[in-house]
């Protein structure tokens, strides 16, 4: 224990104002702040190295002087050429930060005053210095920055900027933020992109959300924290969170009821969206969510339980999906409206046979007969208590839960929208309400959501215009690829040990291949490609020099024929410098979605030379160049060294002329001495046939041999 002087030490911050302002107009708006919060702080202000080269946003408000931190470059550039997270816009073009000015000598007066004037224990920084203080940590851990001053402990930043040059921001935010941090962020700073990646950068961060955008906030009941909104302490809910991880870094928006109603009113008003479009993308999106986690081969049977609203109709869309999904729904409607609409989903699901089951029809217990129970009875617009016959329903889910806690076999439950019998703003409001596995939310998660402590929290409905963000400053993540659905927060932990596929394939028999392992493998490689697996030509190539020492890597298959498997590389790269000393190798085919793979091994060789300068250049220009700006396996300082060397060849090859090939580039083929075919199966009895090559008067054939999975 440290003496009673040491404990009761307040932590002393060094304050970096904003760009072109003060230390002075910082200390200003801070220090507005209740005397409760300014009592327990140490904070000293700070000019930046340099006058304001241009005029101040603060101008009329605060007087002058005002001061920079460090100046930065502008590029002009047309905005077809690609735009990244790096870039600004302005007047159709963007603006790339591609140089810092005065960088080095800002951090060496920063460390020279930290020196005078500490020890400092924190950094507060707001605008240009919260890119500063965000930065300086991760300066210091890797020996750029403040190598003479104790680590910092303690970060507090105002903003959501980051430093918008690549290679600075690698340096900067390259490794965790690992000391104590507390952000303030307006509502503009949710915008910037590149703001959201700083807090990627951080570990544990602690979010405050207030509402008067890129501000120093007040810290009272005005400037932070309306109950039903946004502007709350984030990390993952509005309740407090033991493990003080923040479980929602995108800053997701939460609807109160009314939001929601008039949210659906503009869509089916001046929008001109239908009810059944609607309908049918919201059931789309809570089928693609019960896929990203229940799989069929494991959760197969499936019982939707459908009310007579339109949540009732994205449970019958979704039974729907997810029978073309593989599943096996069944559905249950015990009061079915007679508007066209219903119908018409109930004619659709009847004629892909899928089940319809009356209340009197359900077991007693439904874990006997399901896997997965989709809660598509009540949405958020309903009122009251449920009447029969969903109020026996919901019991049946709720009492599902009292069976798991009693560690007997449990289905899971998915609530679209809202958990039927919750309060759509208040949320489980007996604390005796259903407690679903997964909430698959519609356009925007409503209030109640941050009442859902379930594994499993997806957004769905990608179909929300730029007007609706902007009336209701919807904070939403973005969606990954083409996917309709996106987790909100993190998964929960996983038992790598647990996890498994029970494959379900066709048989792989002997009688049923091609005599020639080259045919079975380009039959199985059009199959690949007729199911829209991604990059089917990925390989992983698997070599080992004299020391016997193996490494692999994945690179793309360019062409096979009877003389084998082609791939183009670097000359002077590791795989090929352990192909000179052991021209052998492997190449393994993976197929996720066939539950496939291939095997390949043989020796390699060199293709010839004109073969690969045809190939060359029938590549996209960009990826020629790329061949010549990258020494592969070597060692570089950072990626701005690819990038300049990119931009110069770039601009000399700019007419368009020929670009030649580098002479450590080139091609080289496999020739193939064994294959193996292996198909997932179910209980790990996997199919396992092997291409063995075998000479019969003077003439190659293949044998085919069985292995034991």
């Amino acid at each position: 224990m440290g003496s009673e002087a040491e404990i009761l030490k307040k932590p002393r911050f060094l304050c970096l104002h904003g760009f072109r302002t003060s230390g002075e107009i910082l200390k200003k708006q801070v220090h507005k702040w209740p005397e409760s919060v300014l009592q327990k702080l140490d904070l000293v202000y700070l000019d930046g190295p340099f006058p304001a080269q241009g005029k101040s946003d603060v101008e009329g408000i605060f007087d002058p002087p005002y001061y920079e931190w460090f100046q930065f470059n502008k590029v002009q550039i047309p905005m077809l050429i690609h735009v990244s997270r790096w870039f600004d816009f302005d007047d159709g073009f963007v603006l790339e930060f591609n140089e810092y000015i005065n960088f080095d000598e800002c951090l060496a007066y920063i460390e020279d005053f930290m020196i005078k004037n500490g020890p400092f224990d924190g950094l507060l920084g707001f605008s240009q210095g919260a890119i500063l203080s965000a930065g300086l940590p991760g300066m210091q851990a890797t020996g750029m920055a403040l190598t003479k001053v104790p680590k910092i402990k303690f970060l507090i930043i105002i903003g959501g900027a980051m430093f918008k040059s690549p290679s600075l921001a690698e340096k900067a935010y390259g490794s965790p933020v690992e000391c104590a941090s507390l952000h303030f962020l307006g509502e503009t700073d949710f915008l910037k992109p590149y703001g959201m990646e700083l807090l990627k950068s951080c570990v544990d961060p602690v979010v405050i959300h207030h509402p008067k955008g890129h501000t120093i906030p007040r810290l009272d009941e005005k400037g932070i924290a309306s109950p039903n909104r946004k502007d709350t302490i984030d990390r993952g809910s509005s309740e407090p969170n033991t493990t003080g991880r923040m479980q929602n870094p995108e800053s997701i928006s939460y609807l109160t009821q009314r939001e929601a109603a008039e949210v659906d009113e503009i869509l089916m008003g001046p929008l001109g969206f239908s009810v059944d479009q609607l309908m049918e993308l919201a059931g789309l999106s809570v089928a693609a969510s019960i896929a990203e986690v229940y799989k069929p081969s494991e959760y197969s049977r499936v019982l939707a339980i459908c009310g007579p609203g339109n949540n009732g109709g994205d449970g019958l869309v979704a039974a729907r999906h997810l029978h073309h999904f593989g599943y096996k729904p069944f559905v249950c409607y015990p009061k079915r409206t007679q508007k066209s609409l219903y119908n018409g989903l109930v004619t659709q699901l009847e004629s892909l046979s899928i089940p319809f089951l009356s209340v009197e029809d359900l077991p007693a217990d439904l874990s006997e007969d399901f896997d997965i129970l989709v809660d598509a009875m009540f949405g958020f617009s309903f009122h009251g208590s449920p009447r029969p016959p969903f109020d026996d329903l919901i019991q049946k889910l709720v009492q599902l839960r009292n069976f798991a806690q009693n560690s007997q076999k449990s289905p899971a439950i998915v609530s679209v929208d809202i958990p039927s019998g919750w309060h759509v703003e208040e949320g489980d409001v007996s604390g005796e309400g259903m407690k679903p596995d997964m909430l698959v939310s519609l356009t925007a998660p409503k209030l109640c959501a941050k009442k859902f402590t379930g594994p499993h929290h997806f957004l769905g409905g990608r179909f929300v215009p730029p007007s609706i963000v902007d009336k209701f400053k919807l904070l939403l993540p973005p969606y990954p690829g083409t996917s309709m659905c996106v987790r909100i927060g993190k998964p929960p932990p996983i038992d790598i040990s647990a996890l498994r596929q029970n494959y379900i394939s066709p048989e792989l028999l002997e009688e049923l291949v091609e005599a020639d392992p080259i045919d079975q493998f380009c039959k199985w490689f059009d199959d690949a490609l007729a199911a829209g697996l991604r990059e089917p030509n990925a390989m992983a190539l698997s070599t080992a020099g004299k020391d016997g020492k193996p490494s692999s890597r994945i690179v793309l298959l360019k062409g096979v024929d009877k003389d084998g498997f082609v791939w183009y590389t670097n000359y002077e790269s590791r795989k090929a410098y352990e192909l000179s000393e052991n021209p052998r190798a492997s190449l393994l085919f993976y197929w996720d979605g066939l539950n496939r793979q291939v095997r390949v091994e043989g020796s390699v060789q060199k293709v010839p030379d004109e073969e690969s300068e045809q190939y060359f250049h029938s590549r996209p220009r960009g990826s020629q160049i790329g061949a010549i700006v990258s020494k592969q396996s070597t060692i570089i300082p950072g990626r701005h060294v690819l990038r300049q060397t990119f931009k110069e060849l770039e601009e000399k090859y700019s007419d368009e002329s020929l670009i030649p090939k580098p002479k450590h580039w080139g091609g080289y083929r496999l020739k193939p001495q064994l294959f193996e075919f292996w198909q997932g199966q179910q209980s790990r009895l996997h199919d396992r046939l092997q291409y063995i090559p075998q000479e019969i008067n003077e003439k190659l054939v293949w044998k085919i041999v069985r292995l034991a999975p």
